[in-house]
């Protein structure tokens, strides 16, 4: 079924990404943590209160959607194949989408200690859209770094290093790491391209200061 689906599948409008992350930045600006273990789950669902009233989201035709079900192709699975943190609809059917899979990034441990978050980056973020898990049809995503601390320049780097240290499995292209992105000439965004082999795929990576 999936096969036979790929021959007239659409693929999200490229053309809105900008707008997407653009807006991901805005709704940021007043995004803080409300504790060292603020959770994941909590600060998406806070940012998504925010998201819900810009105006891209606000007066469509773009729709943002909170811990949407991966539905999957079997049809009489009895469970879901993944729940993404955030994806944005278009209209053009409920397969094709922008995913965007949220991680914290240096927050402190019960110890006190600095957990940079980057291998659960990796592991638990992007490999979900390089198997397909996320995203089986689209060519982009991306990924969001919830950074607890000011230093957005050493998360960035502690990303970089666990990317290209899983570049094979990652199925990075040239050049095998984060690069800064031309796609928001005001805004600090990173792109990995990977092959997987069938299509090719970008995610953006956006880091906020919480």
């Amino acid at each position: 079924m999936r096969a036979d689906a790929k021959a007239f599948k659409k693929l999200f409008p490229q053309q809105h990404i900008p707008s997407i992350l653009t807006s991901l930045f805005q709704a940021g600006e007043t995004l803080r943590k409300r504790a060292e273990n603020d959770r994941e789950d909590w600060i998406t669902r806070r940012l998504y209160r925010r998201l819900v009233i810009i105006p891209t989201f606000r007066d469509g035709p773009l729709g943002i959607h909170l811990k949407p079900e991966i539905i999957s192709t079997e049809l009489d699975l009895d469970t879901h194949t993944g729940e993404i943190d955030l994806f944005v609809s278009c209209a053009l059917g409920y397969e094709v989408y922008f995913p965007i899979e949220a991680k914290r990034l240096r927050f402190l441990s019960s110890e006190g200690k600095v957990i940079p978050g980057s291998a659960a980056y990796v592991s638990d973020g992007m490999m979900r859209f390089i198997t397909g898990q996320y995203s089986p049809y689209m060519q982009a995503a991306a990924m969001l770094g919830y950074v607890f601390d000011v230093k957005i320049d050493v998360a960035r780097s502690d990303i970089d290093k666990a990317v290209r240290k899983k570049a094979m499995e990652l199925k990075l292209k040239f050049p095998e790491q984060l690069s800064r992105s031309s796609i928001l000439p005001d805004n600090p965004v990173d792109e990995t391209h990977h092959d997987l082999e069938e299509r090719p795929f970008i995610i953006y990576h956006v880091f906020l200061h919480i």
